[in-house]
């Protein structure tokens, strides 16, 4: 029995019936999984408690509203949730006809 390292699903190669891949399409995939993402970090953010010895302001609202956006794209660049390949192939078999 030989056990794969590698981590990662198992992506067919180009020449396995692959249509070709559209850039356009990735980079629009990958948005949506930073926008999705940062629902999610928002969301998660508001389950904890406000407090602390100084009040928040509206500048430090701002600031985690930034660093939110920023660690949202950069956990969709890391592609490890996987939610942008499947965005993508699904544009990828819907946009076919076009």
């Amino acid at each position: 029995m030989k056990i794969n390292p590698n981590p990662n699903p198992v992506v067919p190669s180009q020449g396995e019936n692959q249509p070709p891949e559209n850039k356009e399409l990735k980079k629009v995939a990958k948005q949506f999984e930073a926008v999705f993402i940062n629902q999610m970090i928002g969301a998660m953010r508001k389950t904890v408690t406000p407090g602390g010895l100084i009040p928040e302001s509206n500048a430090e609202r701002v600031f985690k509203g930034m660093l939110d956006s920023e660690n949202a794209e950069r956990m969709a660049d890391s592609e490890q949730l996987g939610l942008s390949h499947i965005v993508y192939e699904h544009l990828l078999r819907t946009s076919q006809g076009r």
